[in-house]
């Protein structure tokens, strides 16, 4: 039982949203395939000579996603930029800014969890107080909105989106001290809950908040030491609070 002592003096439960709260990477690849779409045109249209197939600009745009998003960096126009910058192609701002629309039009469509919204009624009910630690959209994305989507948002004290309101964005400790502050507790006494090891769960601890991994699939290797706690359901949540 010592694992689940480190969590008996939690005040507040922060969660990460996507693929936390709703299921987001699935609409993301998809929206990521129309985009790289739109982009082997672009270059068929533009680069009559160049040979690119369109399996090498998804491996590279694939590769680049994965790798920003995980720094942090949540703008789509670098995803694209970086992308076209490693392929040796150049396009104006005008074609990042519709990739980006396209990207969003996708992307932006997720679906809760169930076990998200038994977890968060079950926490509501139990008098924790409750948290929201994610990411901005960036242009042309509108976390604000997809957050206000969100069927039980009401029961959040307090959303934190890095990147905006002069926050750094994870995996900077910044948000999640930001939004100990805001709620009066020390990070001691909180807690996050992400599916990221390094953004959500190594930043936090970072930060010194207790972190949470949820693994859904089971694919993160050596997940216990990124998080004080590993998950594949966030319905286990109720046995430890």
């Amino acid at each position: 039982m010592e694992e689940i002592n480190v969590f008996r003096n939690t005040n507040a439960i922060f969660f990460d949203f996507d693929n936390t709260l709703v299921s987001f990477e699935e609409k993301s690849h998809e929206a990521l395939q129309k985009v790289i779409d739109d982009i082997y045109n672009y270059v068929v249209e533009n680069y009559s000579n160049n040979k690119l197939e369109k399996n090498e600009i998804k491996k590279v745009v694939f590769e680049i996603a994965k790798s920003l998003d995980e720094e942090g960096v949540y703008d789509r126009k670098i995803w694209w930029q970086t992308a076209l910058d490693r392929l040796g192609i150049k396009a104006g701002m005008e074609d990042l800014y519709e990739w980006t629309q396209i990207y969003w039009s996708i992307a932006s469509n997720n679906v809760p969890y169930e076990d998200a919204i038994d977890l968060i009624e079950y926490l509501k009910k139990k008098g924790f107080k409750l948290g929201i630690i994610t990411n901005s959209d960036g242009e042309w994305g509108d976390k604000k909105s997809r957050l206000s989507k969100f069927p039980l948002i009401s029961y959040f004290d307090i959303i934190i989106i890095g990147g905006e309101n002069n926050i750094k964005p994870k995996p900077n400790v910044e948000p999640f001290i930001v939004a100990c502050e805001k709620m009066g507790l020390n990070t001691s006494s909180c807690v996050m809950v992400g599916d990221d090891p390094v953004k959500d769960c190594l930043a936090a601890k970072k930060a010194g908040l207790r972190a949470i991994l949820v693994d859904r699939k089971g694919q993160v290797k050596y997940a216990e030491l990124y998080a004080d706690y590993v998950v594949n359901s966030l319905k286990e949540l109720e046995e430890i609070f």
